[in-house]
């Protein structure tokens, strides 16, 4: 009897995660949804943005990204956060921040965190 009553709560609170429909694959992706995305910025971000140099459109669209980082523009380690400065807004096409974990398996245990700047 006692297994029985579990077997049963068991089938009922599958059954209503189930019928919540909260699986990932239902879940639409949405323009809302893509800028919430804290560890890139994308494209159409950068356009809009009237930020004079990475620098500052990083501290304004990613306050919490660190600055203790490495630079990587595109596949080439480039530098220190400074070096952003060096860098022209007008040919970027996405900025991503990477973990430690994430910047070592790309490049190696010669970096900590990365900042990567993709060019057009």
């Amino acid at each position: 009897m006692r297994i029985t009553a579990l077997a049963l709560g068991l089938v009922l609170a599958v059954g209503a995660c189930a019928s919540r429909g909260t699986a990932a694959g239902d879940q639409a992706v949405t323009g809302a949804s893509t800028a919430r995305r804290t560890n890139v910025i994308s494209s159409e971000e950068i356009r809009e943005s009237s930020a004079p140099s990475l620098v500052d459109m990083i501290r304004q669209l990613r306050p919490g990204w660190p600055t203790a980082v490495s630079i990587v523009v595109n596949n080439e380690i480039f530098g220190a956060y400074d070096t952003l400065r060096q860098l022209p807004v007008s040919g970027t096409s996405e900025i991503r921040y990477l973990s430690k974990s994430e910047a070592q398996m790309k490049w190696g245990m010669r970096v900590n965190e990365v900042i990567q700047v993709i060019t057009r």
